[in-house]
């Protein structure tokens, strides 16, 4: 039974994310379909060659269709995941070849993107709609929530409890046991030295609440 593989976004994680895609190879039961617009307009904002099967707000999944999540920012991710999954639409995870595991007890959820050269070492947790950007390590006992977005180059410690819908930009250090709010933001170059209250925006070394809008 074929399986039509279909990738939900048109930005420029998108483009990145069909070229690994393509590199690692599909299986032998699944073809590329095409993309679901989520930028407003029923064609790429970058080029995709893939046909744009529309708006995603307006597609409703077919009987072979699997989708992958290209969006990063984690409401707009969890919003759009969460409306294809109320049509019946099922998420795969794609971990790139270069991804390495010391561990076979980890989990990783629903519809996770794990980019080349992340690093996992043992237990860590990654619940559904995670996604890691390059070259970003996790330690031992790490739990990501839902819909959370990992730049390139993290660092995320042992013990330390990442929660629903955060966004940590490039480069941030989570130090051991330090806890990150739902739907917070750390900004590039931080060292989580204290835990984040949900839905604050933090930045520097060590890591203090600082204005939003110097994080957009």
């Amino acid at each position: 039974m074929m399986k039509s593989l279909i990738i939900l976004g048109d930005g420029s994680f998108a483009r990145e994310l069909l070229e690994w895609v393509t590199e690692a190879g599909l299986s032998s039961d699944t073809s590329l379909k095409g993309y679901l617009s989520t930028s407003g307009v029923a064609a790429s904002i970058v080029p995709l060659e893939l046909p744009c099967l529309g708006e995603a707000g307006n597609y409703f999944p077919q009987k072979h269709d699997v989708f992958l999540c290209a969006l990063l920012d984690p409401r707009e991710k969890l919003a759009s995941c969460e409306m294809i999954k109320k049509k019946g639409g099922i998420f795969q995870s794609f971990l790139h070849p270069t991804v390495r595991q010391t561990s076979r007890r980890n989990r990783i959820g629903e519809g996770c993107i794990l980019s080349p050269r992340t690093e996992l070492t043992s237990d860590v947790l990654f619940h559904d709609f995670v996604t890691v950007c390059s070259f970003t390590g996790f330690g031992h006992d790490v739990k990501i929530g839902s819909g959370s977005t990992i730049s390139t180059h993290c660092d995320i410690t042992g013990y330390a409890e990442i929660g629903s819908g955060v966004l940590l930009h490039s480069h941030v250090v989570v130090l051991p046991n330090r806890k990150v709010g739902d739907f917070a933001c750390v900004g590039a170059g931080s060292v989580v030295a204290r835990d984040v209250p949900p839905g604050t925006c933090v930045w520097g070394v060590p890591a203090k609440q600082v204005d939003p809008e110097l994080l957009t």
